[in-house]
């Protein structure tokens, strides 16, 4: 992926986090509008949390594969994020509370960011349940589950496995008073499967 220079800054806002122990799910699908694909993640102590919400409903990764992935729960939440074109919504675990904020694109001549392509775990596609795609990479079997349907023609062959999934991930730069650029801030922008 080329990477280009865009004239585009970052607004954060804080959320207000009320309510959001009661009912995380019903928390995230009332938050402002991300974008028209809006997907999740969430990392908690006992492993990922993939999701997107559909029709105004967050459905998880564990509705699909709950022995590979744990259920969205407040005790071992540390961090989350619903994300999609236009922004994300953050929720992190600060001690023994949450902090959410609302991170926007804003149009800005005077601002720069730059899209990074990550290439995500996973080079094996072991089932398809729901809209969700099990994939394991490795010896060690590990094994997410993710909220987009990964074909098995995008693998590649046995002796060169491919792995298909991507993150994208945009970067909003800083410079210091000598001028040197800094990634200021970074926030998820798409999950989507290259060669799909």
């Amino acid at each position: 992926m080329e990477q280009k220079i865009k004239k585009l800054g970052c607004r954060v806002r804080p959320l207000e986090i009320t309510n959001f122990s009661v009912d995380l799910s019903g928390w995230f699908q009332k938050q402002p509008s991300v974008g028209d694909m809006i997907w999740f993640l969430g990392h908690a102590d006992d492993g990922v949390i993939w999701g997107r919400v559909q029709d105004g409903k967050l459905i998880t990764s564990d509705r699909a594969f709950n022995r590979i992935s744990p259920p969205l729960r407040i005790s071992t939440l540390q961090q989350a994020r619903i994300f999609g074109r236009n922004a994300e919504v953050r929720v992190w675990r600060n001690g023994a509370e949450f902090r959410a904020c609302l991170l926007e694109d804003q149009p800005d001549n005077n601002a720069e960011a730059f899209d990074e392509e990550t290439i995500l775990w996973g080079n094996n596609a072991e089932a398809k349940k729901e809209g969700f795609t099990l994939m394991s990479d490795g010896r060690q079997g590990l094994r997410h589950a993710v909220p987009i349907d990964v074909p098995d023609s995008v693998f590649g062959t046995n002796s060169n496995k491919l792995r298909p999934l991507r993150l994208l991930i945009r970067h909003y730069l800083t410079y210091d008073r000598d001028g040197q650029a800094r990634i200021a801030l970074s926030r998820l922008v798409n999950l989507y499967v290259q060669g799909g």
